[in-house]
């Protein structure tokens, strides 16, 4: 009889952009590279998957989280549990798997509701110290894991995250009048540097802003112009800096494979699925030290995070410093081409195999 593996693929409103990203492709991933286990995935919404799925509840702290999913779990008679984000039950029933992307809340306490730093400190916190093993994007998030909840080493496996096949395909095959859409949010010939996230404080935009002053291109960023001031303070000259709002896929896709370079300032990061999918379309990319993971440092320009003078240099090096240009293009591209779901889901999958195994002896 195959040992059943549940995938707690719930997705609430607490994901990020990158966390669903994660939970749809080892979904539909794990089942295809695992046939010798029986997935089973706890959803609440819709997903592509070839496993058998059950139906729960979509919110965090409830009695979903709390009964359903680790009663669901003891009534499959699971070997194994995986929860793909810090949001598990605190009494979780049967062995698990912890997957946790990064500890900004923790590295940056000052700057969050105290609700979600006392559920670090105790059901995170608990978590760690109980979980098989803690599954991270990034090798520089292992000793954060152990400073900040006590993780042991041995107990932490990383696998690197990567960049989805439709995004690949635009890469490969640009979409119909990209050039239009961009021409209708005011982009045109003029360079421009590109930062596609959120634009909570720890993305520290402030370091960019100050940086872009007197560079010879435009700046321009997802999501809403929530800057204090608004981005219209930046403007000098003919350059500009442009809020262009919530994007799909392809028009994403256009402002990388447009922008003169990708630049990503944040304080840290756990993964920083932009730069991977920047790479994939061989925009040269400017990063802060702590936010570029370490399959992608190779390929990238770095500047220490809050240094806005570094931040300049290196931005005009790719802005101006052909040769180094197309160096960046080329490791980029092979960099990105080695970061593929399919290898995330299968080192996963390697994964349970192990910690099956430890189980079964214990």
């Amino acid at each position: 009889m195959k040992p059943v593996v549940v995938l707690d693929a719930r997705i609430t409103r607490r994901y990020s952009v990158g966390m669903r990203h994660y939970v749809r492709e080892l979904a539909r991933r794990i089942p295809r590279v695992a046939p010798d286990l029986k997935i089973v995935a706890v959803v609440n919404q819709p997903l592509e998957t070839e496993a058998e799925t059950v139906r729960v509840g979509g919110s965090n702290f409830g009695i979903t989280e709390e009964a359903v999913v680790p009663l669901t779990a003891l009534a499959l008679k699971a070997s194994l549990m995986h929860h793909f984000s810090i949001y598990a039950p605190y009494e979780p029933a049967v062995p698990f798997l912890l997957t946790i992307h990064d500890l900004i809340h923790l590295e940056f306490p000052e700057q969050f509701k105290p609700t979600i730093l006392a559920y670090y400190r105790l059901f995170t916190r608990r978590h760690a110290a109980r979980a098989r093993r803690i599954v991270t994007d990034d090798e520089a998030t292992v000793e954060t894991l152990e400073r900040l909840l006590g993780a042991r080493r041995e107990r932490v496996a990383v696998i690197p995250l990567a960049v989805d096949d439709a995004m690949l395909e635009l890469a490969q095959r640009p979409s119909a009048g990209e050039a239009e859409r961009l021409r209708s949010l005011g982009i045109g010939e003029r360079p421009y540097l590109f930062y596609a996230g959120n634009h909570r404080k720890h993305k520290n935009l402030a370091t960019l802003f100050e940086a872009w002053q007197g560079l010879p291109c435009d700046l321009v960023i997802t999501g809403a112009d929530d800057v204090p001031g608004g981005l219209e303070q930046y403007t000098r000259g003919d350059a500009r800096a442009l809020a262009v709002g919530n994007v799909d896929r392809s028009l994403l896709a256009a402002l990388y494979r447009r922008a003169a370079a990708y630049v990503h300032p944040a304080l840290v990061e756990g993964f920083g699925l932009p730069m991977v999918e920047a790479m994939a379309f061989g925009t040269p990319v400017v990063a802060s030290e702590r936010s570029v993971p370490g399959p992608l440092r190779e390929a990238a320009l770095t500047f220490s995070a809050l240094d806005a003078r570094e931040l300049r240099r290196q931005a005009e090096r790719a802005l101006r410093d052909v040769p180094l240009r197309e160096a960046l293009r080329a490791r980029g591209l092979a960099a990105a081409r080695q970061l593929t779901w399919e290898r995330t889901a299968e080192a996963t999958a390697a994964l349970y195999r192990t910690v099956l195994q430890e189980v079964t002896r214990a």
